[in-house]
């Protein structure tokens, strides 16, 4: 564990020598109503004297917790009286008066009940719903201080447990962790919204290319992973170099491109560069930093360089060109007519990586037979 919530669970005799057995991240919890469940950041499994303890982590830099009961009650997206059980529910486990609650934030209430169900499911004595804050304002503490009076739980501090409040057989306590944090800072752009990903796939790279033809990825579909750039003035800057200055005259000469894999994010690149080193099959990515300025668009070389990549078919050249070794036409022309930087072909359909760089090294090399480097 961090010693930062070591150092807050230290005052508290049952968890001062708690040592975790298992951690869930992203963790759903069912409420019991059938209703969405809540999913906690983290929820930890530790050892405690005589039993078992749940740590519920609730990560925050510097967002919201959301709407206040009375906010989400009223939100017309929503069911209200099917709300309002659920509130109802979340209060008696909490005993928490319904009535009284209207201005504490409803994720505050949901994630402490889930600590506690969980504790109930493990058949644990004590749980502790823990907000790690990782913003150097302090963001939201005053929300987190109201929650804390309304549960009974006296004055909250930054760094220590509160005492114990027996809810439903569970002995339930809360504590807030602040990490320390040094700048400077940037904040990652990452679109994590429908409006924000729209936006970003609406963004032109060049007369035929937009940013959303670039994002997608069946690992990143199957697996439920986050394909946008952390960077995305980087990765745009790098993506038009590309299309403008490969793609387009690619396109242009031969027909429509289509394509095959283009921009990677680090979470999707390393996840599947994980699974082809456990050789799971249909996995076939290198390792980030082998790919940075190369299909993480948004992510400098060792060198500080800048690049983008993406692989291409070119349907047209396939259809005419289909001889062992025919490949070497096509790399043979882009060789000659464009400042590409690097080249890999694959065998089926001829498809093929193609690289712009800041430092382009004009390479070509070959899966498809014959397999190897190609000097034009």
């Amino acid at each position: 564990m961090p010693p930062s919530i070591k150092a807050a669970l230290k005052p508290d005799l049952r968890f001062r020598e708690a040592t975790l057995l298992d951690a869930f991240l992203e963790r759903p919890v069912d409420l019991g109503d059938g209703q969405r469940p809540s999913q906690t950041d983290l929820m930890a499994i530790v050892r405690l004297e005589g039993g078992l303890g749940i740590l519920a982590i609730e990560a925050k830099v510097d967002e919201t917790f959301g709407p206040t009961v009375d906010e989400w009650l009223s939100d017309p997206k929503g069911d209200r009286p099917t709300r309002l059980a659920r509130l109802t529910r979340l209060c008696g486990l909490l005993e928490l008066d319904p009535g009284q609650v209207g201005s504490i934030r409803y994720q505050l209430i949901h994630r402490t009940a889930s600590a506690l169900i969980e504790a109930q499911r493990y058949c644990a004595r004590d749980a502790v719903m823990i907000v790690q804050s990782f913003c150097p304002k302090r963001s939201w503490f005053d929300d987190y201080r109201a929650f804390v009076e309304a549960m009974g739980l006296g004055q909250a501090a930054d760094g220590t447990i509160t005492t114990a409040k027996p809810c439903d057989g569970i002995d339930l306590r809360l504590a807030w962790v602040a990490e320390s944090i040094t700048g400077p800072f940037k904040r990652l752009g990452t679109a994590r919204t429908v409006p924000a990903l729209t936006e970003l796939g609406r963004v032109q790279l060049s007369k035929s290319f937009f940013m959303r033809d670039m994002l997608y990825s069946e690992v990143a579909m199957i697996h439920g992973l986050n394909n946008a750039p952390d960077d995305p003035d980087l990765a745009i800057k790098a993506g038009k170099r590309l299309c403008e200055e490969l793609l387009e005259p690619l396109q242009d000469h031969w027909g429509r491109l289509a394509i095959r894999s283009a921009y990677r994010s680090c979470e999707v690149n390393g996840f599947c560069n994980d699974m082809q080193r456990k050789k799971k099959p249909g996995y076939t990515c290198a390792s980030n930093e082998s790919n940075y300025a190369g299909h993480i668009w948004d992510r400098l070389d060792a060198d500080g360089h800048m690049g983008a990549m993406a692989c291409v078919v070119v349907p047209s050249f396939w259809e005419k060109h289909q001889q062992p070794g025919d490949w070497r036409i096509l790399a043979r022309w882009i060789h000659e007519n464009l400042t590409y930087a690097s080249l890999y072909f694959f065998p089926t359909y001829w498809a093929f990586n193609i690289g712009w760089h800041e430092k382009p090294e004009r390479t070509i090399k070959s899966y498809a037979s014959p397999a190897g480097l190609f000097t034009p």
